[in-house]
């Protein structure tokens, strides 16, 4: 009988892991199933893009539904039960059974445990970032902050990338001189998570282009009313338009299940095989496991974690086949509004101990023509989910 795999979540990790176990695995021998609560994969990097304009929501965006054409079998809604000790996923009212769990789940977003949120708009998902694309296309002038409410979120040099964006934004549009652009964020200067390698630079053309940064500023509340950002030390931001990444959470179905859950309350897991410590046929990838192996969220991770996790996988099935080594590096192509950048860090001292202070990185330049390696991706990720140019 073929063995039953069960993928959560259709993103970087988990829709790139279902792709490279198909592959693999000879025919008959695996059945794939992909539960989503989206129904769909988007090329998260992109949604900077759909809040300005630049891309349209179906154009970084794939159904669920193509997976039927490779022999994968998709499922859409909410996990909200993972039984590992009877080896039950629980979606809605189904109960799907599996031999083999691989987790992605990615996060969930509180704004509602955040004090005065409701009031701030974000591009961290898709529907918010189309409501910041009519906020923005309306916004003739005035004070836009930008910052986050926890200390892990999705993307981590995002808040200054954005920023660098909306100024070239605003320039083509011909109103630059009436907005003032700010990065509010905790790091001591701009990504200073990632050294000096990273941060020179980047402050250098944060305030070529006139933007200021509040370095070292822990929001803990927005107070809506009055158009403020309220830091740890009672400090005061005053913002017409604040874009604050909401605060990420682990799944409900992680937090409440200390079979899946880490001491830090995410997914366990191990930076050698990405299995579960206590459970060897469950697999975890992804941002839900970046705070329990010690890393930011990013797809990239995702990317080659799944490399391993679904070599591991085909092992298990096949009975014979060479593991992946998971690639610890994070290779980022950001956009900085009038130019492409590309830089790239090594993770792997950061991953054995976590009093490293940042990873090993390196720039690889910034150009305008650069600004295509972000679109050239964007296609590469999506087709190499859902095959051909989907």
């Amino acid at each position: 009988m073929p063995k039953k795999v069960v993928i959560v979540g259709a993103g970087a990790g988990g829709g790139l892991t279902a792709s490279r176990i198909r592959k693999t695995v000879p025919e008959g021998q695996a059945e794939i199933t992909v539960i989503d609560k989206t129904g769909r994969t988007d090329f998260q990097p992109s949604y900077t893009l759909v809040s300005l304009g630049n891309r349209e929501p179906s154009q970084i965006s794939v159904s669920m539904d193509k997976f039927a054409k490779t022999g994968i079998r998709s499922v859409k809604g909410e996990v909200t039960e993972v039984d590992v000790r009877n080896r039950m996923v629980t979606v809605g009212t189904q109960k799907i059974e599996y031999d083999t769990l691989v987790l992605s789940p990615g996060v969930k977003f509180d704004g509602k445990s955040f004090p005065g949120y409701d009031s701030a708009y974000h591009f961290w998902d898709m529907e918010n970032s189309i409501a910041l694309r009519k906020k923005l296309s309306e916004f003739r002038g005035g004070k836009i902050v930008l910052g986050v409410t926890t200390q892990m979120y999705k993307c981590p040099p995002v808040p200054w990338e954005m920023a660098m964006m909306l100024d070239d934004y605003f320039r083509a549009r011909g109103i630059r001189d009436r907005v003032e652009i700010t990065v509010a964020h905790w790091a001591r200067k701009p990504m200073a998570m990632f050294g000096p390698v990273i941060s020179d630079p980047v402050g250098r053309w944060l305030e070529e282009k006139g933007i200021k940064t509040i370095d070292g500023f822990k929001l803990t509340a927005i107070d809506g009313e009055g158009q403020k950002l309220v830091g740890e030390s009672g400090e005061k931001v005053d913002y017409d338009l604040a874009i604050i990444a909401p605060p990420h959470r682990p799944p409900d179905f992680v937090s409440g299940n200390a079979d899946l859950a880490s001491s830090s309350g995410w997914l366990d897991s191990n930076a050698k095989n990405f299995r579960n410590r206590s459970y060897d046929d469950v697999y975890a990838i992804g941002d839900a496991i970046a705070p329990s192996i010690g890393i930011g969220m990013a797809g990239v991770f995702a990317h080659f974690q799944a490399d391993t996790a679904a070599s591991y996988v085909a092992g298990d099935i096949i009975g014979s086949y060479d593991p992946v080594p998971y690639n610890t590096l994070g290779l980022c192509a950001s956009d900085t509004g009038d130019a492409g950048w590309i830089a790239y860090c090594d993770f792997r001292h950061k991953i054995a101990d976590a009093r490293t202070p940042f990873p090993d990185c390196r720039s690889m330049g910034r150009s305008r023509i650069l600004k295509v390696a972000h679109a050239i991706y964007e296609k590469y990720f999506l087709a190499s989910i859902y095959g051909g140019w989907y």
